[in-house]
Parts: structure tokens; sequence; C-alpha cells
């Protein structure tokens, strides 16, 4: 949910794509790859090691334009590790991003 309702914040127009697919199942454990991928404001380059860090996004400013606390990502990004998984992003600024998990 943190996913998805970062996309939809800083997506005002265009479209926000989410997927699942299964990667691997026994009878314990599944393994299942998600994404989020958006046209929203997208992240710059330099900011992208930081945007799943506590208390901080990519810009000062989209908190005030925005709200939110930054702390969306970097929960979404503990509960990923808690769980086995890995969690990333690929962005361009101004054109948007994709969250893999």
């Amino acid at each position: 949910m943190n996913l998805v309702g970062n996309a939809i914040k800083f997506t005002h127009q265009g479209e926000i794509v989410i997927r699942a697919e299964p990667i691997q199942e026994t009878n314990t454990y599944a393994i299942v790859h998600f994404s989020v991928q958006d046209t929203g404001i997208g992240i710059p380059r330099e900011r992208l090691g930081a945007v799943f860090d506590r208390f901080t996004q990519a810009d000062g400013s989209t908190t005030r334009k925005y709200g939110g606390t930054g702390l969306g990502l970097a929960i979404s990004k503990q509960l990923v590790e808690m769980m086995g998984g890995k969690i990333g992003v690929e962005s361009t600024s101004g054109i948007g991003k994709h969250l893999l998990v």
C-alpha cells in the first residue's frame, strides 16, 4: 500500500501500473515479484540512494507541496527485507519511477 500510495501522491496525470508476478512457489513459501511504475514527477539520479531512508524525500520542497513524513518507502524497505526480499528503484526526474520488490 505504501508503494501504491506514493505513486498516486506524485502522479497527477498519466498512469500507474501495478504488477504482481509469481516467481517460485513451494508447499511452505512463495516468491512474488511486485512492481509499481508511474509517470509522476520522478526522482533525480543523485537522490535515488536516499529514497528509502527515514524522514528523507527526494526533494525537500515535495514535503511542503505533497505532504508526508518520508517514512513510507523506508517502512516498505524494512518490511521487504524482514521477509528476505529486496527493494529497489529506477527513475528519471520528470518522467516517473519504477519500484521493484
